[in-house]
Parts: C-alpha cells; sequence; structure tokens
C-alpha cells in the first residue's frame, strides 16, 4: 500500500501492491501482472494414451479371439458378449432369460483370461460381490465379498484383484476367493481406476486430487507400485481394437473389407449409437477450484463502513469467480470460523457493495472455478471506503428511517457508480489518442477517426507508423513527396514520382549551354500534334476534336505524373492491386497516375528511338586530371586497354593508386 499525506480511501490486491495473502491453493500469478489464474496440473498421463490397453471397468476384452465383453448400466443389468463370427452390431447375453442365475445388482466391473471370467457388483448399499465364473460364465467358481468395488482383475498367476473405492489400496485374493493381502496405494494417488495385468506385472491406472492420472506399475515378487511409462505398458499388454469411450458410449475398430477398419460405436447398454455421440472429454490442464485468503485489511478507520469492490477480470466460458467478505473489529479474528449468515457471498459479481456491519477491519475469500482447461484470471481487485454516495448531498430528512437511508444508499451507488466511470473514461481518453502506446485493438478505431482505412493483412507496427505520419502526410498530400511517403510506409520501399510534364520531348530555347540549342534539342513537331489540313502529315497526326491546336505543347503531360517502384516491391498481384488503390487515395483528382515496375531492364526516356536519338560509342580514356574527369567514382570510368595498350586495371582486383608526375 503506497503512503500517501492524506488519508486513504481505497485499498489495492494485485500483483504491484500485494495480495495480502493469509493462505492459498491452486494459484498462481501473485507476483505476475497478468493476475491470478488457477494453476497447471503438473505431470500426469493422457488418458487417451493408455485407453487402448487398458479399457474402462466395464469392458473387457478376451477368451476368444476377438471377444468384447460388457456389463450393462441399464436396470436390470446384464452381461453381454459380442462375439466377432457374428453380425456386427450383435451383443447376446451370458445367460438367457431363463438360465440367468440373479446375480448381478449393480455390476461395475469385468475382466476375463481363458474360460474364467470375474464381475465386480456393488450390490446393495455397499455388500458388494465379485463373481468368479468359469467355462466363460457358465459356472460360478467363488464369491469374494467387498464393500464396494470399482475395479477387477485376473492376473495369470491365479490371483483375483480388486480396487475399491475411497482409496487407492488393491485387494489381493486366491482363486478361490482366500485374501492374500493388499497392495499398498502409491503416494500421492486419490483413488484406483483401472487395473490390469500382463508381461509379468500388475498394472495400475490411479486418479490424483487434482484430476491427472497416473500410470503404476507391479511386479509379481515384490508388489509395491512403481511409477510407469507408457512404453513399457504398450510393450507387455496387447492393443484392444478400443478407440474412444465417453460417458455416451465407447468406439471399436472392427476389421473390414481390404483391411480397412470399420468404426461402430455403442452406449453401456449394448445398444448402437452414431460416432458422433462419442466425444472423449479433453484431459484436464489445470486445477478446477483454488483459493486465496487475504489478512486482514486494515481501513484506518475504527467502525469503517466498506463500501464497493471492484475486480478486474476475464471470465471465460465454464469458469467463475466467488467473493467472500467478512468485516471485524479485530485483526486476528478469523473469518473462517465465522457463522455462514456472517459472510457476505457473491457469485459471479465483478462489481458490487459491501453489506457487512462496520468494522476496521475486512477479511476476503477469492475462488476461482474452471473446467479444468479454461481458468479466470483476476488482475486487480479495488476496495473503496468508507462509504460516500449522493445521499451525502441530500437533505437529512432522507437519513430518519435507517431502512430508508441503507436503501437509498445503495440505489444512489448504482448513479455514482456510471458517473465515476464516465469521468475515468473522460480522464483516460487522452491516452487513447497515443497510436504509439494503445493496445492494437484501438488502431482501427482511431484510423477511422482520421479517415485512414487499414488493410487487414497490415501488421500493428505498420499500422502504428502511418498514425504517427498522419499530420505530415496531411500537409503533403498530392504532392509527389506526400505519395512518395504513403507508398514508404506501407510498402517499405521509396519509390521515384516522375511527371511527365517534365520530360516533353521540346525543351525551351535559351542562351548559354545549359538552354535549348537550335538544331540539338528536337522541338515540338506538327506531324507528332494533332492533324491539321495542309500541315500535316495523314495517317501520321492523330485526330482530335477539342480544345486549340496551338496549346498542344504546353498540355502534352501536364497532369500526370508515373510512379517508378523499384525490383521486388509489391510482387503479387494482390500487393500490386493495393498499391493502385494507396495511389488513388493519395493523389490530385485531376490528375492520372500510372505504376512502373522495375526489374525488367533499364528504359531509354519515354520515346527515345535507339541510332537515330541515340547512338552507343566508346567511352573517353579514363585519364586522371583530364577536363570533365577529375575523381574516380563520380564522371569517370575504369576500362580495360590505356593509350591503346592490353593492360590496364580490374575493379574490384588490382588496386587503384594515384601517381604524382614530374612536368
Amino acid at each position: 500500500m503506497s503512503c500517501v499525506d492524506a488519508a486513504p480511501t481505497f485499498r489495492l490486491l494485485d500483483a504491484y501492491v500485494g495480495w495480502d495473502r493469509a493462505r492459498d491453493s491452486n494459484l498462481v500469478g501473485f507476483a505476475d501482472p497478468r493476475g491470478l489464474r488457477l494453476a497447471r496440473i503438473a505431470g500426469g498421463v493422457d488418458p487417451a494414451a493408455f485407453l487402448p490397453f487398458m479399457p474402462p471397468p466395464r469392458l473387457a476384452f478376451g477368451g476368444r479371439p476377438g471377444t468384447t465383453w460388457l456389463v450393462t448400466d441399464e436396470r436390470p443389468p446384464r452381461l453381454l458378449r459380442r462375439d466377432p463370427c457374428a453380425l456386427a452390431e450383435c451383443w447376446s447375453p451370458v445367460w438367457s432369460p431363463r438360465c440367468d442365475p440373479g446375480l448381478l445388482v449393480d455390476p461395475v466391473a469385468v475382466a476375463v483370461r481363458g474360460r474364467r471370467l470375474a464381475v465386480a457388483d456393488r450390490g446393495i448399499e455397499g455388500d458388494g460381490r465379485v463373481w468368479v465364473l468359469g467355462d466363460s460364465g457358465a459356472r460360478l467358481l467363488a464369491e469374494i465379498r467387498v464393500t464396494r468395488p470399482v475395479a477387477v482383475a485376473l492376473v495369470p498367476w491365479g490371483e483375483i484383484l480388486v480396487g475399491v473405492e475411497g482409496g487407492a489400496e488393491v485387494l489381493r485374493f486366491g482363486a478361490g476367493g482366500d485374501p492374500r493381502g493388499a497392495i499398498p496405494p502409491p503416494a500421492g494417488a486419490c483413488s484406483v481406476e483401472r487395473l490390469a495385468a500382463g508381461g509379468g506385472s500388475i498394472w495400475g491406472v490411479t486418479k490424483r486430487p487434482d484430476g491427472g492420472f497416473d500410470l503404476w506399475r507391479a511386479k509379481r515378487e515384490k508388489p509395491t507400485w512403481k511409477p510407469a511409462t507408457l512404453a513399457s505398458l504398450a510393450a507387455s499388454l496387447p492393443r484392444t481394437p478400443l478407440v474412444a469411450v465417453s460417458a455416451a458410449g465407447f468406439c471399436l475398430a472392427d476389421p473390414g473389407p481390404g483391411a480397412v477398419p470399420v468404426v461402430r460405436c455403442f452406449d453401456f447398454a449394448g445398444c448402437p449409437i452414431a460416432e458422433g455421440a462419442v466425444e472423449p472429454p479433453l484431459r484436464p490442464e489445470r486445477a478446477r477450484e483454488g483459493e486465496l485468503a487475504t489478512l486482514a485489511i486494515d481501513s484506518g478507520i475504527p467502525r469503517c463502513r466498506w463500501h464497493r469492490a471492484r475486480i478486474d477480470a476475464d471470465l471465460p466460458p465454464g469458469t467463475s469467480i466467488e467473493i467472500l467478505a467478512t468485516s471485524s473489529e479485530e485483526a486476528d479474528a478469523d473469518p473462517s470460523k465465522s457463522h455462514p449468515d456472517d459472510a457476505q457471498t457473491e457469485t459471479g459479481a465483478v462489481d458490487f457493495l459491501f453489506r457487512q456491519p462496520p468494522g476496521r477491519f475486512l477479511f476476503l475469500r477469492l475462488r476461482l472455478r474452471g473446467d479444468g482447461r479454461a481458468t479466470p484470471v483476476v488482475r486487480r481487485i479495488r476496495l473503496d471506503f468508507p462509504r460516500v454516495t449522493s445521499l451525502e448531498l441530500l437533505p437529512a430528512v432522507y437519513r430518519e428511517d435507517p431502512r430508508a437511508e441503507d436503501f437509498t444508499e445503495r440505489f444512489l451507488s448504482l448513479f455514482d457508480a456510471a458517473v465515476e466511470d464516465l469521468d475515468a473514461l473522460i480522464a483516460r481518453f487522452p491516452a487513447l489518442l497515443d497510436a504509439a502506446g494503445v493496445d492494437e485493438r484501438v488502431l482501427p478505431w482511431l484510423g477511422g477517426i482520421l479517415d485512414i482505412a487499414f488493410e487487414p493483412s497490415w501488421p500493428a507496427a505498420r499500422r502504428r507508423a502511418l498514425l504517427a505520419a498522419v499530420p505530415r502526410l496531411y500537409r503533403l498530400r498530392g504532392t509527389p513527396l506526400g505519395i512518395a511517403l504513403a507508398v514508404e510506409l506501407v510498402f517499405g520501399v521509396r519509390p521515384a514520382i516522375q511527371e511527365l510534364f517534365f520530360i516533353r520531348r521540346f525543351g525551351a530555347v535559351a542562351l548559354g549551354d545549359k538552354g535549348g540549342r537550335l538544331g540539338a534539342v528536337r522541338l515540338f513537331g506538327l506531324a507528332r500534334s494533332r492533324f491539321r489540313l495542309g500541315r500535316s502529315a495523314l495517317g501520321v497526326a492523330p485526330l482530335v476534336g477539342f480544345g486549340a491546336p496551338d496549346d498542344d505543347p504546353l498540355r502534352q503531360g501536364a497532369y500526370r505524373f508515373r510512379v517508378l517502384m523499384p525490383p521486388g516491391a509489391a510482387s503479387t498481384a494482390e500487393a500490386r492491386a493495393r498499391l493502385l488503390r494507396l495511389v488513388e487515395s493519395q493523389k490530385p483528382a485531376h490528375t492520372l497516375a500510372s505504376v512502373r515496375f522495375g526489374g525488367r531492364g533499364f528504359v531509354l526516356g519515354g520515346d527515345v528511338a535507339v541510332g537515330i536519338d541515340t547512338a552507343f560509342s566508346p567511352l573517353p580514356a579514363p585519364v586522371l586530371g583530364a577536363s570533365g574527369n577529375v575523381r574516380l567514382g563520380r564522371a569517370s570510368v575504369l576500362r580495360a586497354g590505356l593509350h591503346g595498350s592490353r593492360g590496364g586495371f580490374a575493379v574490384g582486383v588490382a588496386a587503384v593508386g594515384i601517381q604524382t608526375f614530374m612536368e
């Protein structure tokens, strides 16, 4: 909390000031300005990875090759078998209605090895049984009493393993049901989810309190759980045709024609369902709930009436936040021991008024809830005190009745909050006009104010540069410099702007070497102007039916310019279309613009005829000190052969130096 001269009127809880933690669980980000969020689940294995080797407890694969066994969740329950030689979607009951022994009450798991079956049944009120059956269910071999079984497995050396609800301990029984002890639970495990046996080992999947799963392995000689890997599991157990499982059902991949598997889906009653109905749940990545309990937050005011709480938070779908607030005059009070009715609970609210009795200290408990993947994010909590509303500006008659006073305060606080938010928005408005500092989502809004339309493909850096250059662009709009600057900002290259008016074929006749000279500079010819009777060659001069013919020399190239782009710039058709739109938006309305892209050779003027208007001739000898050839690199060219000799200097190979001659 910052120290100021004036009495504080609010407290902040965030990464900069601190969260005043007394205790917390499953939360991270206390020192992160991005805010508090639910912690990620560390470690664990993905259920989809061990699904093909360890099916859910209600399913079992074995007996005859390709046979699937299922205990249904319907009433009355049934034990079903799916024979690969029968119809593709046919499940048949192990017992016919006349031969049903009536053993099943609430079956939850099934296991098979050879011709032996084991079915775990919860029974009535937890009085469970494990039925051991022989001859694929034709006769009863053993009955094992187990309280609330959840998983069962038959091991190759004859033992029966049973996982029970409410713990990660696995019970061991002989083939006849005699107890043989238990495998102690692994550290940190919450419950047993699945059991299997193979490769001389026992395999188990346990669930942790944070919702993650762990894979374990135990040897026959020393049945103690050790962490296992998915690679060792895949090397020890055969792969089943199970491809997907959800609460709606499961999917099996059957061999199809041409060795192409055919996926068929069923619910847990054995009825066919659509493949899209089985959507495996996503693996949880975060804790589903976290909590922060604060220390006593001191207002410094005895019997303070706490006013308002504002929470800066993001709440994605499937997430929520909850706040419990308690006030007290004692700093060492324990709000967790207070009566539930004493705590004010706000669920899903990010702006609310405190309804607690007056107290100097405030205790908060912040609870974040998610769906295992998404998490709420709480960046800041602001606590305002003491209570001050617009009721202070009204006559005292509105405070005569305590109940009416409380209602009026809470009612007026709605309008006070709206006015305060407007004041804060007005105070922050200048910051929204800073193109370099605002969020990139605000940039299109700023461009709309300044009449700038951004292309969707432009990155944020280019948009910011354009907004920063807008004042200069508006001053230069319509000029060659302004067009060149706009193209450079958008495309990253500086073009050359060529005004066609200044490259006309005729020049001004003037005195001196710098002006035009008769016989040396071509003037505007009548043959190239519009057609005149008796003065122009038929078929050479164009026919133009408007304007005065005497003004043609002055109009040639007027109001026209050319944008010359370097090679490689705006190489795609879409980029060239955007370039044309940009030039069209920046040029004066009465002008015509064209765009030329370099890279395909050089151009000699506009209408120069090689051999008539120009001639290629050898360069003069590069003699240093000669008139007009004073410095290397400026008006001089090094060439092989000097004064008729075959020698010379190769640029980039031989060094060029300065030699002093004595006259």
